[in-house]
């Protein structure tokens, strides 16, 4: 009963999306009593209406920090200035999926138009340390995958981890990919603002330590630039087949892909489009004669399980659920949203959540998925292949799959836990009108296991940024071979 609306709607990254950044932002200040009644609100809010806002944080640490950044208001803000202020507070709470929207509108709409720069190197981590994905910068002795050992003179380790303070989530290697997917220079102006220069060390693959002043690049620029790679695991969904028994599949994300990524819009949630293009795959599969199937959900930002179930469906063995365990929180808050929820199935769930006391806590009945019929199922193996980016409910598919013993997983840890606080709704600040989300649910993953961290492969394989192969799917290709 708790499919849709319960869970995760979709990934953290497709909620904060470039994409939808306003077109008509506008430079406007804030008074400091408005901002102090803004940080009021938020701080109040959060902690009637999470899960459990200080489950992984001291409630004295966050109480102090608040009262400090209370303090430090005393003049007008803008809504970036607030932004700035209040994220780190928010992202106290170790929670992925409480967050203050990022104000992209800002620098889409007017840092960039007016010329802004921004950081040249973006960066890549991978075992505790940081390396250079891509130089957009003209100096040549800089190269891919060298490590940076310091920026602005501080050593990477420690600026990384004041860094870390601006984001949500509940590890480094979860703030690690989020930083990956949003790119260190935009991130960078995004937290501290605009700065023309900067002194990075780095250290090249014979061992040698160079000390280099980089200068700002145009960020229009950096935009552009990072436009021309095209990524060989987009999102568009698709299959073929790869040789006489190995079939492929890219699903792509859990949501209708003819709509507009909406989650107010009933049509994003419309399911039709991606079940027609299932059946079709596994149509052409059963046709074809094909005995193992690699579903690649790398690089993909999730979204709502009333699709995957579907997927999964047509090779599972038995009835299955997206959790072991799903409990609640009710709040003021949330019941806002519920009492226009209209939807039939979670009228009884909608009833409950209306009719406890606020602060409330409730489990929610699990519902389970039936196998197809015989008759559709795929009986071959199945192999399931992901990476730090297989987000929510690409992690979640990935937790069924193992925990049921539906398939094998191979690739990389996902960065996104999978026994975590989840199910979020969002709520708007007073006075500056920012977007704020929140997790009203506790949800364990299928297995039962409370561990808070990500599914982690059966086969632990990594790509290699060096090379243009897919050493992941060589590597699963090789396992079918028997190699």
């Amino acid at each position: 009963m708790f499919k849709r609306i319960c869970f995760i709607l979709m990934a953290i990254i497709l909620c904060q999306g470039l994409l939808k950044a306003q077109t008509n932002m506008q430079i406007k200040k804030y008074s400091a009593q408005e901002v102090k009644d803004d940080l009021k609100y938020i701080y109040e809010t959060l902690e009637k209406s999470t899960y459990d806002l200080f489950a992984l944080v001291e409630k004295a640490e966050m109480d102090s920090a608040y009262h400090a950044i209370n303090r430090s208001i005393t003049d007008s803000l803008t809504v970036l200035e607030t932004f700035r202020l209040f994220q780190p507070l928010v992202a106290m709470s170790g929670m992925s999926h409480c967050f203050i929207f990022k104000p992209w509108g800002e620098y889409q709409n007017i840092y960039l138009k007016q010329g802004g720069t921004v950081f040249p190197l973006d960066f890549y981590f991978l075992q505790g340390n940081v390396y250079v994905k891509d130089n957009f910068s003209t100096n040549t002795s800089i190269s891919k995958l060298d490590e940076i050992l310091s920026f602005n003179e501080v050593p990477i380790d420690k600026y990384m981890t004041e860094f870390y303070k601006n984001l949500s989530g509940p590890s480094d290697y979860f703030k690690n990919s989020q930083i990956e997917q949003y790119t260190f220079p935009r991130l960078y102006w995004l937290y501290y603002g605009e700065c023309k220069e900067f002194k990075v060390k780095i250290k090249k693959k014979d061992g040698e330590e160079l000390n280099i002043v980089l200068n700002a690049i145009s960020g229009s620029d950096f935009e552009d630039q990072l436009k021309k790679p095209k990524s060989d695991k987009d999102e568009e969904r698709e299959f073929h087949k790869i040789n006489n028994t190995v079939a492929y599949m890219r699903p792509g994300k859990f949501l209708n892909a003819d709509a507009e990524d909406d989650l107010q819009n009933k049509e994003t949630f419309d399911n039709t489009e991606f079940c027609s293009f299932i059946d079709s795959a596994f149509t052409v599969f059963a046709k074809e004669g094909s005995k193992d199937l690699i579903i690649d959900i790398r690089d993909n930002q999730g979204g709502d399980n009333s699709f995957s179930d579907y997927m999964i469906a047509y090779f599972a063995t038995e009835p299955f659920s997206i959790s072991s365990k799903f409990s609640m929180k009710t709040s003021q808050m949330t019941k806002s949203f519920w009492k226009d929820v209209k939807i039939p199935q979670y009228q009884d769930l909608k009833k409950q959540i209306m009719s406890l006391e606020n602060g409330s806590y409730l489990d929610v009945d699990l519902t389970y998925t039936e196998p197809h019929a015989e008759s559709k199922r795929f009986k071959g193996k199945v192999y399931v292949l992901i990476n730090r980016y297989s987000y929510s409910n690409s992690a979640s598919v990935a937790a069924i799959i193992q925990d049921y013993k539906f398939g094998e997983i191979i690739g990389e840890e996902t960065s996104d836990e999978v026994t975590s606080y989840a199910a979020m709704h969002v709520f708007k600040l007073l006075n500056t009108h920012m977007s704020v989300s929140y997790p009203k649910g506790f949800m364990v993953r299928p297995n039962g296991d409370t561990t808070p961290r990500g599914v982690v492969p059966d086969q632990n394989v990594l790509d290699d940024l060096s090379t243009d192969k897919d050493e992941v799917l060589e590597y699963t290709l090789k396992l079918i071979e028997g190699k």
